[in-house]
C-alpha cells in the first residue's frame, strides 16, 4: 500500500492511543505503521527535505489532535488520549479531517489573510488531504516550474551573442573553471570554450543554438564533432533553447567522447538551481520539533 494521507491517519491515531497508555512519537508511529501493514517501501518514501513521508503525516495526524483536545501531551515527549477524547471518541465517525472539527469546534485552521487578499489572490484552496509542509512542496514545485518556464522564455528572446555568454557564465557557476565565448569565424562551430585550470591545459568545448521550434538534429551535432577533431578535444558541451532529436542523442553515444547535451527544459532548471539570471527574492526556514532534545532533559 501507499502512505496514508495525513487526514487518514488521524482516527487510526486516536484508536490506537485510546487504550490510555502513553506513548512517545516513536513509539506510537512504530504501532501504527504495523497496524496499518505499512511495507518498508512504504516507510522509506520521502518527502523533498529527505524526512520520512509517514513520518511527516503522523507528526501533523499527532498535532491535529492535539489542537482539537482529542489528544494531551504528558511531558518528555510523551502523549494520549484526552478525557475529552475518551468521551467523544464513540461519536467520531471513522473519516476525521479539519473541517470536521471546525464544524465541530475543536479548533480553526484557517489563516488571517489581509482584508484586501482571498483565495482569487493566493491561489487555490490548498489540497485537506496534505500536511501543510506537503503543501509547501507542491507550491514550492509549481513556482519552480513556473520559473524555469520564465528563465527559458527569457533565454529564447536574448541574441545569440547574449545565449552564449549566459551558457559561458553558467558553466562557471556550476563550478567548471573560467571560460570566454570566443564566436570568431573560422572555429568550426565552436562558441566558447572552459578552461579547467589556471594554465589552459585542460577545456571544454562549448556549442550553443538558441533556437525556439527547430530541434536540434544529428547533423548539427556530428558538425560540432568535427569542429572537436579539429581542435584534437574529445570533451564538450552542447546546449540549446530547443530539444534534441533521437538521432542528434545517439550521434553522441561514442565510447572516446565525452559530450554532453543540454536541452531548453535542463538548461532553465540549471540556471535555477545555480541562481544564474535569477535572484532569491526570499528565504524561509522550516522548522521541526526535536524530540530527543526534549528526551534528554
Amino acid at each position: 500500500m501507499t502512505v496514508p494521507k495525513y487526514h487518514e491517519l488521524l482516527r487510526p491515531l486516536l484508536d490506537l492511543v485510546a487504550d490510555g497508555r502513553p506513548r512517545n512519537l516513536r513509539e506510537a508511529s512504530q504501532e501504527l505503521a504495523e497496524r496499518l501493514g505499512l511495507t518498508a517501501e512504504d516507510l522509506a518514501e520521502t518527502v523533498p527535505s529527505g524526512y520520512p513521508r509517514y513520518l511527516n503525516r503522523f507528526g501533523w495526524a499527532k498535532s491535529d489532535l492535539t489542537k482539537a483536545g482529542l489528544i494531551d501531551s504528558r511531558g518528555r515527549g510523551m502523549f494520549q488520549i484526552s478525557e475529552k477524547g475518551r468521551v467523544a471518541l464513540p461519536e467520531l465517525p471513522s473519516r476525521l479531517d479539519r473541517k470536521y472539527f471546525e464544524s465541530c469546534g475543536m479548533g480553526s485552521w484557517k489563516a488571517k489573510l489581509h482584508p484586501e487578499m482571498s483565495v482569487a489572490h493566493i491561489g487555490t484552496e490548498p489540497d485537506e488531504s496534505l500536511t501543510p509542509e506537503e503543501q509547501i512542496d507542491e507550491t514550492l514545485a509549481e513556482i519552480q516550474a513556473a520559473l524555469e518556464q520564465e528563465v527559458l522564455t527569457q533565454l529564447r528572446a536574448i541574441s545569440p551573442a547574449s545565449f552564449e555568454r549566459f551558457v559561458v557564465r553558467l558553466l562557471a557557476a556550476m563550478g567548471y573553471g573560467v571560460g570566454e565565448v570566443t564566436g570568431r569565424s573560422g572555429d568550426g562551430g565552436i562558441d566558447g570554450v572552459i578552461y579547467e585550470d589556471r594554465l589552459k591545459l585542460d577545456r571544454i568545448y562549448l556549442q550553443a543554438k538558441r533556437w525556439t521550434d527547430a530541434p536540434v538534429g544529428g547533423p548539427d551535432i556530428n558538425g560540432f564533432l568535427g569542429a572537436l577533431a579539429k581542435h584534437g578535444a574529445n570533451r564538450g558541451v552542447f546546449v540549446t533553447t530547443s530539444r534534441f532529436t533521437q538521432d542528434a542523442r545517439r550521434a553522441v553515444e561514442l565510447p572516446h567522447l565525452r559530450l554532453v547535451l543540454i536541452d531548453g527544459e535542463e538548461l532553465a532548471r540549471l540556471a535555477v538551481e545555480h541562481n544564474v539570471g535569477v535572484s532569491i527574492k526570499r528565504g524561509i526556514e522550516l522548522k521541526r520539533l526535536d524530540t530527543d532534545f526534549f528526551d534528554d532533559l
